[in-house]
């Protein structure tokens, strides 16, 4: 650009004859610009790069475990601290390869959020049954069948705890054709953003013949004075959308288990010493101990497990995050989920991290991706995040730690291949089921600035499966048992 601005003073564009033709130049020079630094890596999109098609992303990520090479121009994507940097080496490892994985990149395109909320009159205030007017110009709307859900004074987590609610609600109801309802209160990219994360459900979730459909189309405010969706199903369902026969206490004993096993006992989180409750070693810095949150889901359809989880969310906002009725964290496990971690980890994850972020609550909470069969990514794409560091990333920590002696707890100095690296990081993230993790945002930076990741993950992967660690097969093993607690 600043070559483009100097030649524009040069005598040939100073020309009026010549002229055109230099601007049309600079133009192409900073088209170019901005298609070499397209896509920008944003928090709420995850960028697409097999969107709809997960087998693609199966037999690619197959091919890349059979000979796992990591060069130098791989692209390092990680977690929520990290961003995108080379590696540092070249290495060819044979392996079949199960800690590690590529990760297909997703995208869901939403409009602008920068929406004000509606502001209202002041005379609209001294008229209180106003929107008893509104409510009357929708009810003539309603189709064959269709209820109105009518929710005053909503807005962002409150408000998408609400329309999934909704929406899963109607997958319930097998008499009920539709709803439509209305968020007067919310500020109207919110319902806008969640409609497209539906639009994006349809075109690219890779749903199960039977599997119930559903579509969101929105009313346009201008005629209504108030945001209004119709949510409508689009095919009727021959499976369930909810797992029968579900053991909601089961089900979270055995995550509390792993939380004991994993986070306590090894002291993988060094801010967690309690399987009940977390948050110490913060309260210096503002951080109170509050407790864990154990949810289960019994969601099959990806409807009805953001329901569930939205509502786990609503519900630790409520709470505040101390006293006897705070929450610190929560831990919702999906067992329907369990037998695919691409599902998972890719439009799953894609879908909640969006929904956080069309909720207006990135400032509130941050979530994290657990898995039976997690795998650390491979470093040559971004995962999004809440995921674990790339595998180059991690060698390359434990490589430092290891050449400075900085790894105190650990009794050998030997160093590990980088499958085991990509074992040790992957062992973090392996629970007894498909989990959600919701963490607050502010106590999630404020552990992130006391603890030293660079320092933490070499001493957590020798813990793991370092020569004097626990091992593989014996993680296996105690993993499996966890599933099989009743």
């Amino acid at each position: 650009i600043l070559w483009s601005v100097e030649d524009m003073k040069r005598p040939r564009c100073t020309n009026p004859a010549t002229r055109p033709l230099c601007t049309t130049m600079i133009l192409l020079h900073a088209l170019l610009l901005v298609l070499s630094c397209w896509p920008p890596q944003a928090a709420a999109f995850v960028e697409p790069g097999m969107a709809g098609d997960r087998h693609t992303g199966i037999a690619k990520r197959q091919k890349f475990c059979n000979t796992l090479k990591i060069s130098s121009s791989t692209s390092d994507g990680n977690s929520a601290d990290n961003s995108p940097e080379n590696a540092s080496t070249t290495t060819t490892v044979a392996s079949s390869c199960p800690f590690v994985k590529y990760f297909p990149r997703y995208k869901i395109d939403m409009s602008s959020r920068k929406v004000k909320q509606k502001e209202k009159s002041w005379f609209s205030s001294l008229v209180p049954s106003m929107p008893n007017l509104n409510q009357a110009k929708l009810q003539s709307k309603l189709l064959a069948g269709e209820k109105l859900a009518w929710h005053a004074d909503l807005d962002g987590i409150n408000a998408y705890s609400t329309l999934w609610k909704e929406a899963d609600q109607l997958l319930q109801n097998e008499d009920a054709p539709s709803v439509l309802v209305a968020l007067p209160g919310a500020t109207s990219s919110v319902v806008q953003n969640w409609a497209e994360i539906m639009s994006w459900m349809n075109n690219q979730y890779p749903f199960d013949d039977g599997m119930t459909r559903v579509e969101a189309t929105l009313l346009s405010p201008k005629d209504e004075n108030a945001f209004a969706v119709r949510i409508q199903k689009m095919t009727d369902n021959t499976l369930p959308n909810r797992m029968e026969d579900f053991g909601v206490g089961t089900t979270n004993r055995r995550t509390l288990s792993w939380v004991k096993r994993i986070l306590v006992e090894q002291g993988i989180c060094p801010f967690t010493k309690s399987p009940r409750m977390s948050g110490q070693g913060l309260e210096d810095i503002g951080v109170p101990v509050g407790s864990i949150a154990y949810h289960a889901s019994s969601a099959i359809h990806p409807v009805s497990l953001m329901a569930d989880t939205f509502h786990a969310i609503e519900e630790m906002i409520a709470a505040g995050p101390e006293g006897k009725a705070g929450v610190s964290s929560i831990l919702l496990a999906a067992p329907a989920f369990d037998d695919d971690f691409d599902l998972w980890a890719g439009p799953i994850f894609a879908m909640l991290e969006a929904s956080v972020v069309a909720a207006l609550a990135e400032s509130q909470i941050g979530v994290v991706c657990f898995h039976p069969r997690y795998a650390c990514p491979d470093g040559s794409s971004w995962p999004g995040f809440g995921h674990m560091h790339s595998v180059p990333r991690l060698e390359r920590w434990y490589q430092e730690s290891k050449a400075s002696g900085n790894d105190k707890e650990s009794d050998c100095h030997m160093q590990l291949s980088k499958e085991d690296i990509a074992a040790g990081g992957a062992w973090q993230r392996r629970t007894p089921h498909a989990t959600i993790n919701v963490l607050r945002a502010d106590q999630l930076e404020a552990a992130e600035a006391r603890r030293s990741s660079s320092d933490l993950y070499p001493i957590n992967i020798d813990k793991l499966v370092g020569p004097s660690g626990i091992g593989s097969e014996k993680l296996a093993q105690d993993l499996e048992r966890e599933r099989s607690m009743t």
